[in-house]
């Protein structure tokens, strides 16, 4: 059933969509923000569907202008997953419901003055139309500016779901005319679970991938397998093989690293894992999350102090701060591994 509350680990998002659907206070435009493979992309859609369902189209407000925009019978899963409307919004046919997702690298202009023509036009079919804009943090300045009026001037029975990873990555007058709604990480042990339901993983593997993917279940998915854990052995190597001596070397490491803001977090979640089984497998050697490293990390606990993995913890958590904050990648990668280096 494509419920709300079908989304793994969304209470509270869930939560604020009910709610807005059940009182009729459907706004504008909403802004979901969070990390990707979250499930923002499915909440929009689940709500672009609840807003056209027909299960329950007596009491259904077209627009949170209605006097009568209360939702008096909610007995029924909204959206029922199974009417006309519903049906052509799961198979992407439904006219006016529209997404908009980046052209490359960008969102851009023309494809923002294609959508104010649709725009212009009144719904179709559509009791509500529902238009998803993806990643608008890569919005170019053009089109950010046109997508500005398409807010200050919302069209009538049009609600727009702007999608995006952190509020500080939008231009600020374009957050300021959405309403927010937050989307979490998923725990590991959901990520593992679902690993498991979906992929047929061992739960020893899936909860080794669920603890690399950080909250992202896209994530977990593109590690699964071999070619995953290779990825994180590599991490592993050539971080514990770093050297003052080889400043180069940690150069063109930096440079691999920061290519890609994701792939940079992703490389900083691995380090934690590692860090974190060092300091637990000198106590609690039965609870580490890499046991398939375990030898690794039984010479690793031998070469690190306690106040040395600490204080990398602290080192890789401000990095992390500087990632969000858009501090130039390449310079806080090398910062990173250079103070790694000094101290090994």
């Amino acid at each position: 059933m494509p419920d709300f509350e079908s989304i793994p680990d969304q209470k509270i998002p869930s939560h604020i969509l009910n709610t807005l659907l059940r009182k009729g206070a459907i706004p504008h435009a909403l802004l979901f923000l969070g990390m990707e493979g979250v499930g923002k992309q499915a909440a929009a859609k689940r709500f672009a569907m609840a807003c056209n369902c027909l299960a329950n189209s007596a009491d259904m407000p077209y627009l949170p202008s209605d006097k009568d925009g209360v939702l008096h019978n909610l007995n029924n899963k909204i959206p029922c997953g199974v009417c006309v409307s519903c049906r052509k919004i799961l198979s992407k046919n439904h006219p006016d419901i529209i997404e908009i997702k980046p052209s490359g690298s960008f969102i851009k202009i023309a494809q923002i003055r294609d959508l104010r023509e649709i725009l212009a036009l009144k719904p179709y079919e559509a009791k509500i139309r529902v238009v998803i804009i993806s990643d608008v943090q890569v919005m170019n300045a053009a089109a950010g500016n046109a997508i500005l009026k398409v807010l200050e001037e919302p069209p009538e029975k049009t609600v727009l779901i702007l999608t995006a990873t952190e509020q500080s990555d939008i231009i600020p007058t374009i957050a300021s005319r959405c309403q927010f709604v937050r989307f979490n990480p998923v725990s590991q042990k959901r990520l593992a679970e679902m690993l498991v339901e979906e992929k047929g993983l061992p739960p020893d593997s899936a909860a080794i991938l669920a603890a690399m993917a950080n909250g992202s279940f896209s994530r977990a998915l593109d590690i699964v397998g071999i070619a995953g854990l290779r990825k994180r052995d590599w991490i592993i190597n050539e971080t514990e093989s770093l050297s003052l001596n080889e400043t180069g070397k940690c150069l063109v490491f930096a440079e691999k690293l920061s290519k890609d803001k994701e792939n940079f977090l992703e490389f900083l979640e691995i380090l934690k894992i590692w860090y974190r089984d060092i300091i637990v497998f000198k106590s609690h050697p039965e609870k580490i999350i890499f046991f398939d490293l375990l030898g690794k990390i039984q010479n690793a606990s031998n070469r690190h102090t306690k106040p040395d993995l600490l204080s990398r913890f602290d080192a890789i958590e401000s990095c992390r701060q500087n990632v969000r904050a858009n501090v130039n990648l390449r310079l806080t990668a090398e910062t990173l591994l250079l103070r790694f280096a000094q101290n090994q």
